[in-house]
């Protein structure tokens, strides 16, 4: 799934800087998962076993509907059930299932009632029958329910041998573990094989996860739409299941709708049946095996295009009727990455059909649901007339990430959520590798570089990080692990993986790996095991071979290390050390690592005489993790400069001696082209971070990007914007700021005199080049810049054709600028396009630009509207996370999240991006004191918990720069002028 963090790339994109980014407890969990239920072999996966009462669908006619009228149920009285005491903390205590039974098939029928007049009272009802196989005697059967009203009238529990009676069991419910448990008077026997069937009821609430509604306008109408999110632990919300990913069954589902609408699940439609009053009863062909999280459905009025893939999948994409030319690019997208990884992976998709859709409310970016793949919009829609480059790649990166999924996570899936990176590092970095296929041009296998491998550095370099592998134990803890770690560093080191194995042995690993795991599930120590394994059949060197002892290093600790190049004479050693942004931070002690805060590392440099920058896997030096440093004789000679981590595949840090980082620098400054762009976005990325932790100076920092006027790739640029935003961040309430802020117009003003605003007959790189160079020309107060934009939004707003006059990729800084120096009317104007614009790219950038705002009256009223349905649910999080980014908004956000934190955390469901990006410019100790304070003052802080922690480790070294690097700064500029 693209989680929130990668969303949240997309507003990267958009923004490009502006405005200033119990250890072992499970472990004897993991052995029971290791393969699936003994009668399920793959080879007979596509039907059920024998004894399973679902060939009755398989006829012509079924029964089971001709009686039905749908109605209008009651909530049964409360006295119905009978709940038991609980005692864990909410949130708290374990969430595993004891799984005496295991589900084998779950027979399905949900209908939901999205036709009242107050959508307030949307509700579904359904009915579950889950064929099951008893594994140890017991007396209860205990598996998940969450908000759905059950009775113990509507619950039963037959034996499937013939000739016994069915048992009617007491209910009990754990409201903390969300535990549905039926207790019988009757023992279950262990190798007996028992059915279970439940009449629920829930509420369609519009919270975005488990089954839900969501709306969109069609002038003065309002359509509503019933979808699903599941992922991680919401399929309980939508009927009772065992929610654990490694508990995988099959699924047959049938969907209730009203006739003007249709219905969509993961597989194909096999029978639709008319019912009384206008009701239709969609069926759908039995799934695989496949966890809960994936089971997906969509109740709507949205129409699609379709073509089929060479191996004969249909692929669809969906979308309201009013933007369903808008999915032109991403169906070819899509059923092309599609094709391409079949190929990858040598392993056909093994679904019939694959549909896209894009609903108009959606909580993540995408989800994964095998064989119905649903996006937010911003995520999937392109309209080549009004969607920016950077939308387009955004798209063409979620289209990729989810398709890798249907191999990664779906087809194997990890045994447990402590393993979450197997899904999303994979994902997130196999992504770029089907876009590469699609877009040779746009070099993205570079960006990955700047856009994932630098995040995850600077996320990574926190005492309040933690390893890639991290036990979780309850639904908390399981939310707080979508994040950077999981994602963007758990793709850097698979990209690191890829590296020292070779492209061909890696690709074959996996391949080795999908072929062994199919339809079950793995945990990394399998993958290790497959890739080592193939590296022994290509005759990769022994070092390889073993790639657990190597990757363990990477995935069991946290942080990464630095490497020290020192010259000697013509040698050079190389040593490692851990780094930690604030050396000095107190260490909870959450995680300890077992390998003492060494690495395996595989290490790559090149030097100015011998420049080489396209190495492989056969020029590594291994450095182990015993921590030994390594001589590595008559490598260098003369004057030479030397750099270290070849195109950056390795997930750590290098630093030199200052003469070398002066020859660097020299070389930028003299001729930068020598240099691979992608190291020179290292080398920036390096020297600013090891000024932030102390290891170098901050004069040599300043230097990388003294050069930068002079820089014509788009990975160098982004990367020191990413730098200078920080540096802005911290001066913005100084005296200092007025001296940088010509420094940096005068940096980015020579650029855009070149660049120039015309993207005509640009490639995508360069559009994104000068798409940064001018928003950050504007931002600085380049005036032939802003008097461009403004001009070019007065034309805009004057205008009264359909057309919109401003280049598709000027748009956001020329919104942007003119409401930062404009007033309501153009505040006014900007929102009146994000409510009506039909182009869902065109919403965020009028989002976006609202932020923009100097008017602290109108910044309070966009924050009073993100808690309204005046802005989407969807981008409720995002508008606060935007005004924050204002140097005016920052103080008005942090005082609104203290104020609603129960009205927004009740919205959203969690506040941690938030106080992320609200605490990001913190650096005095009223800064600290207040977030400390706001902490210690809530009762539950719920998935928000590690977001402090990372809050006030990030403040604490913020004030450190500060102290350390102010007058240095200062110092520097005035020479500059």
């Amino acid at each position: 799934m693209l989680k929130i963090l990668l969303l949240f790339v997309l507003v990267e994109y958009t923004l490009q800087g502006r405005h200033g980014r119990q250890y072992n407890r499970h472990k004897g969990h993991h052995n029971r998962y290791k393969g699936v239920p003994s009668w399920s072999h793959s080879n007979r996966y596509r039907g059920v076993p024998s004894w399973s009462h679902s060939n009755r669908y398989r006829g012509s006619k079924t029964t089971q509907y001709d009686s039905y009228r749908p109605r209008k149920p009651t909530w049964p009285p409360s006295t119905t059930t009978t709940p038991i005491v609980n005692t864990t903390q909410p949130g708290g205590g374990d969430v595993r299932l004891p799984l005496n039974l295991y589900p084998v098939l779950y027979e399905l029928e949900l209908q939901p009632f999205i036709y009242e007049i107050n959508p307030t009272d949307f509700y579904f009802i359904g009915k579950v029958t889950i064929q099951m196989e008893c594994r140890q005697s017991t007396n209860e059967i205990v598996l998940h329910s969450n908000q759905l009203n059950i009775t113990t009238s509507s619950v039963r529990i037959e034996p499937m041998a013939p000739g016994q009676n069915p048992i009617i069991p007491t209910i009990e419910f754990d409201t903390v573990n969300h535990f549905l448990i039926l207790k019988t008077n009757t023992q279950l026997v262990s190798g007996s094989n028992y059915s279970v069937y439940i009449e629920f009821r829930g509420p369609l609430l519009s919270r975005l996860a488990g089954f839900y509604q969501s709306s969109y306008q069609r002038g003065n109408d309002t359509i509503y739409i019933a979808s699903t999110q599941m992922q991680p632990t919401d399929a309980r919300k939508a009927f009772p299941c065992f929610d654990e990913p490694a508990v995988k069954a099959r699924f047959n589902v049938t969907l209730i709708r009203k006739k003007h609408l249709i219905s969509l699940s993961n597989m194909n439609q096999i029978r639709s049946k008319n019912l009384a009053n206008d009701w239709v009863a969609d069926q759908y062909a039995v799934t695989p095996l496949m966890s809960t999280y994936l089971l997906a459905f969509v109740v709507c009025d949205f129409t699609f295009k379709e073509k089929t893939t060479a191996n004969n999948v249909l692929y669809r994409a969906w979308a309201r009727p009013e933007a369903i030319d808008q999915t032109t690019y991403s169906l070819d997208v899509g059923v092309r990455i599609l094709t391409f990884f079949e190929e990858y992976f040598a392993t056909p998709f093994p679904l019939p059909k694959q549909d896209m859709i894009a609903v108009p409310e959606f909580g993540f970016g995408a989800m994964e649901n095998w064989g119905l793949i649903v996006y937010r919009e911003t995520s999937m829609l392109y309209d080549p007339l009004d969607t920016a480059e950077n939308f387009k790649q955004f798209v063409t990166m979620v289209i990729s990430h989810e398709l890798a999924h249907m191999w990664f996570g779906n087809l194997v899936t990890p045994s447990w959520w402590d393993d979450l990176w197997l899904n999303e590092g994979f994902a997130n970095y196999i992504a770029f590798v089907g876009m590469d296929f699609i877009h040779k041009d746009w070099l993205v296998l570079d960006n990955f570089v700047v856009s994932s491998v630098h995040n995850a550095l600077s996320f990574d370099g926190l005492i309040s990080s933690h390893p890639i592998y991290v036990p979780v134990s309850n639904t908390d803890e399981i939310f707080q692990i979508f994040d950077s770690i999981s994602y963007e560093k758990g793709g850097s080191v698979i990209r690191m993986m890829q590296f020292f194995l070779g492209d061909e042995t890696f690709q074959r690993g996996l391949q080795l790996y999908i072929t062994e795991r199919a339809y079950g599930v793995a945990s990394h120590d399998d993958l290790w095991d497959a890739l080592g394994r193939q590296s022994i059949i290509d005759g990769k060197p022994q070092k390889v071979h073993d790639v657990k002892r190597i990757m363990d290093t990477w995935t069991l600790q946290m942080n990464y290390p630095t490497v020290f190049m020192e010259r000697i004479g013509n040698d050079i050693k190389l040593s490692q050390s851990r780094y930690l942004r604030d050396k000095n931070a107190t260490d909870p002690g959450t995680y300890n690592s077992s390998f003492g805060y060494k690495w395996e590392i595989p290490f790559t440099f090149t030097t100015q005489t011998n420049k080489d920058f396209n190495q492989n896997d056969a020029d590594i030096i291994w450095m182990g993790k015993e921590g030994t440093d390594i001589l590595l004789s008559g490598v260098i000679s003369g004057n030479d400069w030397f750099i270290g981590n070849i195109k950056q595949y390795g997930f750590y840090r290098v630093n030199y001696p200052k003469d070398n980082w002066d020859k660097l620098t020299d070389q930028l400054k003299m001729d930068h082209t020598i240099i691979h762009p992608v190291n020179r976005a290292q080398i920036i990325n390096d020297a600013w971070n090891l000024a932030k932790s102390g290891d170098l100076g901050m004069n040599t920092a300043l230097k990388t990007v003294e050069y930068l006027s002079m820089e014509d790739s788009y990975f160098p640029f982004f990367a020191a914007n990413n730098e200078l935003v920080y540096v802005r961040n911290m001066l913005e309430r100084t005296e200092l700021y007025g001296d940088f802020s010509a420094f940096m117009k005068k940096t980015f003003s020579i650029p855009l005199s070149e660049l120039g605003y015309n993207n005509t007959g640009s490639g995508h790189l360069e559009i994104l080049l000068r798409r940064l160079v001018v928003e950050r020309a504007c931002d600085y107060g380049n005036e032939d810049c802003i008097n461009n934009a403004i001009s070019s939004f007065q034309n805009l707003m004057q205008g009264t054709g359909p057309i919109n006059p401003i280049d598709v990729d000027s748009r956001q800084n020329v919104y942007a600028t003119a409401i930062k120096y404009g007033g309501v009317k153009e505040w006014d104007f900007v929102y009146n396009r994000y409510k009506t614009s039909n182009v869902a790219s065109e919403k965020l950038t009028s989002l976006v630009a609202l932020s923009y705002s100097r008017e602290v009256w109108i910044l309070s009223r966009f924050l009073q509207y993100s808690l309204t349905d005046d802005i989407r649910r969807q981008d409720g999080l995002i508008a606060m996370r935007l005004i924050a980014r204002n140097p005016i908004g920052r103080s008005l956000v942090w005082d609104f999240l203290r104020g609603n934190w129960n009205d927004i955390t009740n919205r959203f469901g969690s506040a941690s991006f938030l106080i992320r990006e609200v605490t990001a410019k913190f650096n005095t100790e009223f800064d600290l004191q207040s977030i400390q304070t706001f902490k210690d003052s809530l009762p539950n802080l719920g998935n928000a918990a590690a977001a402090f922690d990372r809050a006030i480790e990030t403040t604490r070294a913020n004030i450190k720069w500060m102290d350390s690097n102010f007058q240095i700064i200062k110092d520097w500029l005035q020479n500059l002028s």
